[in-house]
């Protein structure tokens, strides 16, 4: 076997080869989604093919040229040889060779490996407002071309392609993006709307009323009030200190199952680390206590509510009454995804920090959604 080592366009050929080392690294689910581009580059380590970077080229904002790194991925038994910080100081540096004005990727938020990896080369996450400011339209166009659209718990990340100073570097690592309350607020809102358009889908518009305007918003308040209260009041009695981040791609893909399916699927954003750079795996004991206090909030609201259902809180006031009849549905469907599904495409949602560090009490918050969606279908 050769000992040759280095980075080199794929060949025409490789393309099978690619596609197998994407599902070895990713999983067969998300690795089926991995396309080579016309600018795919392999790492090479002893002649087998240890990593890949994806890139492409799109014009936007009054032809503009973007550059975006569309995929990043290293065999696991090579991972910790350097094969994917060279392959993206090469991306990098043949985006600014194509003549780009300004680099993009998208991360998922927990995805530490690769979101330091690029705070390291002066990327930044851009929050929706910020992007909306600073793109306008020309998120048209840069949504598609970086895969930013239903990418559900995925951040923007952008740099200009001039070579930032080593003292903006240090400041982007330590500056979070956005988030907070406005975005929470705005979240909620949203997907009360989205809860208004799913009665609508499935043929229950006769049921909106004036007085909904303000109780759905209440209702999706208090299921992600819930889960929010639970997870800051945790982080803070561990010493970890959260900042709210909303899933803005998260919401379109929520809008295409409502207009598509008459579905619903929260995206309740969630809580990162305030830090630009941070570790997932320093974090991870702490951080899946986090989340698994908002799951089990979640789990413990829909009992609550399933109690109600039943008639067991039936002297509550009637305005109360009603905001928790609306909660029902957007807890139940919540839960499904916070707890139940802790894989790619909704490894961003709490079950998933559960999985991560703590099976057991996964398996727990998993019994404990199973039984009371049996307990619903049993009509208790």
């Amino acid at each position: 076997m050769s000992d040759k080592t280095g980075i080199r366009p794929m060949r025409p050929d490789e393309h099978r080869a690619v596609k197998q080392l994407a599902r070895r690294a990713f999983g067969i689910l998300q690795g089926s989604f991995v396309k080579p581009t016309d600018h795919t580059f392999v790492y090479e380590l002893s002649g087998d093919i240890a990593g890949v970077v994806a890139i492409d080229t799109f014009t936007y904002k009054r032809n503009l040229l973007g550059g975006v790194v569309k995929w990043l991925f290293t065999d696991p038994k090579a991972r910790g040889r350097g094969a994917a910080a060279a392959l993206v100081d090469h991306a990098v540096a043949h985006l600014q060779d194509l003549g780009c004005h300004e680099l993009f990727t998208t991360v998922e938020g927990y995805n530490t490996a690769s979101s330091n990896r690029f705070a390291d080369l002066g990327f930044v996450p851009v929050s929706p407002m910020q992007q909306i400011r600073r793109y306008g339209l020309g998120l048209l166009k840069i949504g598609p071309n970086t895969f930013h659209t239903i990418d559900l718990g995925h951040f923007l990340w952008a740099r200009p392609v001039s070579t930032p100073t080593q003292q903006q570097t240090t400041q982007q690592q330590t500056t979070s993006a956005g988030g907070g309350a406005p975005a929470w607020c705005a979240n909620v809102l949203i997907t009360a709307a989205l809860v208004a358009l799913q009665r609508l889908r499935v043929g229950a518009g006769n049921e909106l009323h004036a007085h909904l305007v303000w109780q759905l918003p209440a209702a999706i308040a208090l299921v992600f009030g819930v889960r929010s209260a639970a997870m800051k009041l945790v982080a803070r009695r561990l010493g970890l200190e959260l900042r709210y981040r909303i899933w803005e791609t998260g919401l379109t893909l929520a809008a295409l199952v409502t207009v598509l399916f008459g579905g619903l699927l929260p995206s309740p954003g969630s809580h990162y680390p305030k830090p630009v750079r941070w570790s997932y795996q320093a974090e991870l004991s702490r951080l899946s206590i986090v989340a698994f206090s908002g799951a089990f909030a979640v789990l413990a609201l829909a009992w609550l509510l399933l109690a109600h259902d039943a008639s067991a809180l039936a002297g509550s006031p009637a305005l109360m009454s009603d905001i928790l009849a609306l909660s029902v549905l957007p807890a139940q469907s919540l839960l499904v995804f916070e707890v139940l599904l802790p894989f790619f495409p909704f490894s961003s949602y709490n079950g998933r920090r559960v999985w991560d560090h703590h099976r057991m009490l996964w398996i727990l918050l998993a019994v404990g959604a199973v039984a009371l969606f049996w307990a619903r279908h049993a009509g208790w």
